[in-house]
């Protein structure tokens, strides 16, 4: 059995839900699931294309480029904005690729 304290805000907008899903918490709470899913996968593919890009233009791998960006590697090409971006990018990816595991 859960039990959920919540604020009148958040009961309310929790029941709305609940209504959508015709007051089965099971068809919510899966629903809730697979939205995060998707949202995580289109973020996953979205940074994957953003890498396609980046390893074209520098000719490295992400994975072997975030290896060298978190070691200095770069030197002063390293305040660069795309090796900002980049690295960025490629821990947003890897946190993404956690969360989706752990849901999965």
């Amino acid at each position: 059995m859960l039990t959920l304290e919540l604020d009148i805000q958040t009961e309310k907008r929790f029941s709305k839900l609940l209504n959508i899903h015709g007051s089965n918490y099971a068809n919510l709470i899966n629903s809730l699931f697979d939205y995060r899913i998707n949202e995580l996968n289109k973020g996953i593919r979205n940074i994957e294309l953003d890498f396609t890009a980046f390893e074209k233009k520098y000719k490295i791998k992400s994975s072997d480029f975030y290896n060298n960006y978190i070691n200095g590697l770069f030197g002063d090409d390293s305040h660069n904005d795309d090796f900002m971006i980049w690295s960025g990018e490629y821990e947003s990816y890897i946190e993404f690729q956690q969360e989706l595991k752990q849901l999965l």
